[in-house]
Parts: C-alpha cells; sequence; structure tokens
C-alpha cells in the first residue's frame, strides 16, 4: 500500500487503492461502498436505486473484480488505523444461533 494523504471522503480514503487494472472499477467501488453505508441493513436491491443496482451487478460481474481486490485497500486500511494505537482489543463472539 502506498503512503498518500487522506482525502474528505472516507469511501475514497478506504477503497481508493484498490487495483483492479481500471481506475474506473476503483471509483464504482467507492460510489457503491459509500451509498451501501447509508442502508447497511438492506439488501443490495433495498439500498441501492436501479441504475446504481445495475452498475453494482455489472462491477461484480467483472472478471477483473474478485474479493482480493475488494478487500485488501480495506484490509490495508484497518491495519494502518491499527499501527496508531497502543493497543487494539479484538473480542471474539463464538456463540452460534439456529
Amino acid at each position: 500500500m502506498t503512503a498518500r494523504t487522506q482525502s474528505n471522503d472516507w469511501a475514497d480514503d478506504e477503497f481508493g487503492e484498490a487495483d483492479f487494472g481500471d481506475a474506473r472499477l476503483t471509483q464504482r467501488l467507492a460510489v457503491l461502498a459509500r451509498k451501501i453505508s447509508q442502508a447497511p441493513h438492506c439488501s443490495f436491491p433495498q439500498a441501492l436505486d436501479a441504475a446504481t443496482l445495475k452498475a453494482a451487478y455489472r462491477f461484480f460481474d467483472n472478471p477483473k473484480v474478485d474479493v482480493k481486490g475488494v478487500l485488501e485497500p480495506h484490509i490495508g486500511q484497518t491495519l494502518e488505523r491499527i499501527r496508531q494505537l497502543p493497543v487494539v482489543l479484538v473480542p471474539q463472539d463464538t456463540s452460534e444461533f439456529n
């Protein structure tokens, strides 16, 4: 991950380093993150308008887009935030509900 200055937009900061080989895909990921974050409890069809939903399906169907490419910048940003703290607690709940 390269060092960069933080923008005023959390989605660009969080996903701006995504490398899909096409800057438009990186921009689309940030747009989707912004939109979905406004209704995190909803499914994609509930959270997105028709045009954005269609764009999301095209994005995830693109062969250049994979789980690693989506998660790698988020993991990198998370690790960067962790490095700035003296102690990080990672609670885990292993209970299950069936």
